[in-house]
């Protein structure tokens, strides 16, 4: 049985924050769920793209090109001491990297495999999702720093084998994440959900809950038409991780939606192929 592919949105450090982010309420409780469906698929590893990692216009890079765990990378500015002392215990596996490698490599991508930690976009999540110690290996694969939408659903495409293999994938990013208007005056989080983010987020609804197989990853793709599409997402890294996760559901029949949650400029979707 193929393995089912995931959508996160990821958001800062202070997701691990138990008074912002509780397990009753759907941010919280949304992940969680995630995180126990993996676990209950008892999987051979895990294969995640974050948007805080890009690699080269055309080439990729992958981590776990040895076999210990680098120390994490805590990419976030200005936030409480603690959040900076978190943990994340977890496994990597030189071999599925090296899995990772041969199959872009197949399909002439430049790739590379290094030592790089995990950035925040992965383990913080994953780490809220319950899966720390999870007993299976997590390797983190790069975007390209470009913006096209095909190639990261190209890229989705590539990893489609593994999931005949026990593999899970997930794309970790954000449905809307425009930081720049997450602030009001003086810093202030006010002013209530922007205009831009329900439509937005309705239309990644209706490209991949409404489509599957080649016309989802054509809708997916025509996001890239949205009116709302340089406000929700003033830069595309946080959008393209959704990308990989459609070309690497193929044809799955369905999508389902499985976190709606709207906060000012941001929004928390995720979805299960």
């Amino acid at each position: 049985a193929r393995t089912p592919v995931y959508f996160v949105s990821h958001g800062g450090p202070n997701l691990l924050d138990p008074n912002q982010f509780p397990y009753d309420e759907p941010v919280g409780q949304g992940l969680k769920k995630i995180g126990d469906e993996i676990r209950a698929l008892n999987p051979r590893g895990m294969v995640i793209v974050s948007g805080h990692w890009e690699a080269g216009r055309n080439s990729l890079q992958v981590n776990g090109k040895s076999p210990l765990p680098q120390p994490l990378i805590y990419d976030f500015y200005n936030f409480p001491a603690w959040m900076y002392k978190e943990t994340f215990e977890h496994q990597v596996d030189p071999k599925l990297t090296q899995q990772v490698v041969d199959l872009f490599s197949k399909s002439s991508v430049e790739i590379e495999a290094v030592d790089r930690g995990l950035d925040h976009g992965v383990w913080v999540v994953m780490k809220k999702a319950g899966l720390a110690n999870a007993g299976f290996p997590i390797v983190q694969l790069s975007l390209y720093h470009n913006e096209s939408f095909e190639d990261h659903i190209r890229l989705g495409e590539i990893l489609q084998p593994l999931r005949e293999q026990g593999i899970v994938v997930v794309g970790s990013g954000m449905a809307v994440h425009n930081l720049r208007d997450l602030f009001g005056p003086n810093g202030s989080r006010t002013g209530g959900v922007r205009s831009y983010v329900k439509p937005f987020d309705k239309e990644i609804d209706q490209a991949v809950l409404g489509n599957s197989g080649e016309t989802r990853k054509e809708a997916a793709a025509g996001l890239a038409r949205s009116e709302y599409l340089r406000q929700a997402h003033p830069t595309l890294e946080h959008l393209f991780p959704l990308h990989v996760a459609v070309g690497a559901a193929g044809d799955a029949k369905r999508a389902t939606k499985l976190v709606e949650e709207h906060v000012l400029s941001l929004s928390w979707s995720c979805y299960r192929f």
